[in-house]
């Protein structure tokens, strides 16, 4: 029984599903952002965000097993320690992609919904298999993420409206910010040693005597991001289907600067020469991840409603949490 229970749990490493539900949110709000309530199509626009996060990560362990090799703290991952072969992996690389199909064709059918969710994967799949080999490259990713989240919106009308788009156009911006920057700086080390090209090692980030040596342009780059992941989110609370920023949303723009000092805090802290300490870099990719994330949701509130936002807050929070203690005991450190 103690095998089965290792084996299962190094299978739900490899899919890296303590972040699942965080993916899976992309198609979920593209759906609600257009007024699907039905639970039932809900938890279908999950299941095919599950299946996207699946395939992109699966194949992204699959491809980068040989840079992983080099880091001594990578070691213990499903496919560098060899607890899982790299053919189990590609299968289920695969059948996520077959379950992601077969749930489009028997709720929705619709062609434009298995178009965009086909650029998700072509835009992942690019990345997965290019990402350390091209430079930019996250760009491509975020795309996939801006198309899985119009895959949920085309399964209740073509009729985009800005909201839309806004929140595609966020998914894209944080999904660049967490990759290049984030991505950058939590992996330079063995990048740098296994010849990764990443737009971190481009703009001249290296680890020298175990402290992370920054650059200017980097940290441009990643201000940059920033503020522009922060325009887009002040220009959708100005929809006239939100009126956010006024007196009738006093408490959820409390809330909002609240979580912008933490924003800021977070961004400041990790964008700064210090010693590399790979266990609190992800701590506070963490925070700053979920502190976005929750000022998303909280702008959109005004058409979610109160137990729709509180649920997408929890949701991707608990399950991050819950898996991340189950599947390596600790709160906010997995072992990535």
């Amino acid at each position: 029984m103690s095998a089965i229970k290792t084996t299962l749990f190094e299978y739900l490493r490899l899919l890296r599903l303590q972040t699942g539900a965080a993916t899976a949110s992309a198609p979920l709000i593209g759906g609600l952002v257009l007024g699907q309530r039905d639970i039932l199509h809900l938890v279908v626009l999950f299941l095919i965000g599950i299946c996207y996060h699946i395939f992109g990560f699966v194949l992204n362990e699959y491809t980068d097993v040989e840079v992983d090799k080099q880091a001594i703290d990578l070691k213990e991952k499903p496919l560098v320690s060899g607890s899982i072969t790299r053919k189990e992996a590609l299968s289920i690389v695969i059948l996520s992609i077959l379950c992601g199909y077969a749930l489009i064709l028997f709720f929705y059918r619709s062609i434009y919904t298995m178009s965009f969710f086909s650029i998700a994967l072509l835009f992942g799949g690019l990345y997965d298999l290019y990402g350390k080999k091209i430079i930019g490259l996250d760009f491509v990713l975020a795309g996939g993420f801006f198309f899985i989240c119009l895959t949920g919106a085309s399964t209740v009308s073509l009729d985009f409206n800005v909201l839309v788009y806004l929140v595609c156009l966020l998914y894209f911006f944080q999904i660049v910010f967490n990759n290049a920057v984030e991505g950058g700086l939590k992996d330079v080390a063995h990048d740098a040693l296994g010849g990764a090209k990443t737009l971190a090692t481009y703009m001249g980030i290296n680890v020298y005597q175990k402290v992370v040596q920054m650059t200017k342009p980097f940290v441009a780059f990643a201000f940059s991001l920033r503020f522009i992941f922060l325009g887009l989110l002040v220009f959708l609370g100005l929809q006239p289907q939100l009126i956010f920023w006024s007196d009738k949303h006093v408490f959820q723009v409390a809330i909002i600067v609240f979580l912008m000092v933490i924003f800021f805090v977070t961004l400041f802290t990790f964008l700064r020469s210090m010693r590399f300490n790979r266990s609190r870099l992800k701590k506070l990719f963490s925070m700053h991840e979920m502190t976005s994330y929750f000022m998303v949701l909280i702008i959109l509130s005004p058409i979610f409603g109160w137990w729709i936002t509180v649920f997408l807050l929890l949701l991707p929070t608990v399950w991050y949490l819950v898996f991340n203690v189950v599947l390596y005991g600790k709160l906010l450190e997995p072992r990535v």
